[in-house]
This record gives C-alpha cells, sequence and structure tokens, in this order.
C-alpha cells in the first residue's frame, strides 16, 4: 500500500527565497528512491518563492513489511531555500504548524491473526489391524499467519502430548507444516474409549508485544474443533468348559 506524503513549503520571512530544495530521508537511499514531485504554488512563473506563495510537492512513498510491523511511519521532511545574498535557509517539517518542528506519524492497521490445524495418525506397530496400549499417535500441526503482521515466538502447547519444535518466525501469509509434531503413546482406557480427542493452542506475539492464540481443528484454519482419533475396538469372549 502506499502513503501519499504532501509537502507545503511557504516563505515566512520578508525576502524572497529561490532553488527550494524539499528533502526526506524516508524517501532516499538505503531506502527505495522516491521522487519528491512539485506540483503547484508558483503563481508567478519565475522559480522564486516569494513572499505571498507556498509550494506543494507530493511523494507517494510504498509500505513495507517493517513498517506494518512497525504499526507506523515516522518521518520529517527538510526544506531548503536561498537568499538573494546564497545565504541558505532550512526548517525541519512539522505536520500542522509552520513555527514548530516535529515528525509526521502514519498509524498503520494492524491485524495480527494466527491459526493451527492438528491431525492425528494411529500407528499399528504390531499390524495386528487393531490397537494396542503402547502403540502411537502422530500427530502433525499446520500453522498459519493469516494477518498483516509478522508473528514471532510462534509456539505450540498441547496438554495431551510434549510438542516438538519452535519456536518459529511466521511473516503474513505463510505457512509451516513442517517444524512442529508429537507422538502420543495409547492407553488401555483410551481403547476402551475408542478414541483419543484433543485439542492444541498456537500463540505467537508481534514486534509491539501482542499476542495473539488459535485453538486447533481437524481441517480447517477458520475453525477451532477438537482432534478426534477413532481408535479400533477388536472386542472377544471366550470360555472353556470342562467337566
Amino acid at each position: 500500500d502506499i502513503v501519499r506524503y504532501t509537502f507545503t513549503v511557504t516563505n515566512q520571512g520578508n525576502v524572497t527565497l529561490s532553488d527550494i530544495v524539499v528533502t526526506d530521508p524516508l524517501l532516499e537511499a538505503p531506502n527505495p528512491l522516491v521522487p519528491i514531485v512539485f506540483v503547484s504554488g508558483d503563481t508567478n512563473g519565475d522559480t522564486l518563492l516569494d513572499l505571498d506563495e507556498s509550494w506543494e510537492y507530493t511523494a507517494d512513498y510504498i509500505l513495507t513489511q517493517s513498517d506494518v510491523d512497525s504499526g507506523q511511519v515516522i518521518n520529517q521532511a527538510t526544506a531548503e531555500g536561498a537568499l538573494p545574498s546564497g545565504t541558505i535557509v532550512s526548517d525541519l517539517s512539522h505536520p500542522v504548524d509552520v513555527t514548530m518542528d516535529e515528525p509526521t506519524i502514519v498509524e498503520l492497521c494492524q491485524a495480527p491473526v494466527i491459526a493451527v490445524i492438528k491431525t492425528g495418525v494411529f500407528n499399528d506397530l504390531n499390524g495386528d489391524g487393531c490397537a494396542n496400549p503402547k502403540e502411537t499417535i502422530t500427530y502433525s500441526f499446520e500453522v498459519f499467519n493469516l494477518g498483516n503482521v509478522t508473528l514471532f515466538g510462534v509456539d505450540i502447547e498441547d496438554p495431551l502430548v510434549n510438542v516438538l519444535g519452535g519456536p518459529i518466525t511466521l511473516a503474513p501469509g505463510a505457512t509451516d507444516a513442517t517444524t512442529f509434531s508429537a507422538t502420543y503413546l495409547i492407553t488401555q482406557a483410551d481403547i476402551n474409549a475408542g478414541f483419543v480427542e484433543n485439542q492444541a493452542v498456537v500463540s505467537g506475539t508481534t514486534q509491539l508485544g501482542i499476542i495473539v492464540t488459535d485453538d486447533s481443528d481437524l481441517d480447517s484454519e477458520f475453525e477451532n474443533r477438537p482432534t478426534t482419533t477413532t481408535l479400533c475396538q477388536g472386542a472377544a469372549i471366550a470360555i472353556i468348559k470342562t467337566a
């Protein structure tokens, strides 16, 4: 997106000024060069800033991700002009008051959003086609940055398992499906219930210290439902009677 800056240069003294120059460090190297363009105000057509004139310039600055992460753009311009004697006069800009000097601050909207999908796969370690105690469920986690700011310290907590991997940094629009994983040992109580169900929580922090969280979903980054892994129940009973 773009911030359009307007620079209004006025002659506050009692002599005509020439060689008017407007500069702004935000619009110069090492940042990408942005031209400051004269728009209007030279009513006499003589390239001199007369006492009754206000000259207007504009420049379009393209926002960076760093700007959005900071939540604002702060900068200050300088206007210079030459007296007939050749002496240079200058002034630092102010947002509204020609008698003061203060940086211009443009506040930027931040919308941090994080999401996570948790999936579980039963591992039939002995190959008997059914669940047994100490067989495992492998959990995978896919984390999404659905907002417009970079998220730092992204990590996952799960009351059922110890989640390995992380913390990581996640850029806006990015997805990570490889960093986080967990393994759960199945118990007899789980087999008796016929399933294992639980929910993880992902969290991340913005550059400004705002913490965002999300409860996991089983297949959608936009919902929050527990992940349920069904376990095979092979119920069987037998009796031998001898006389």
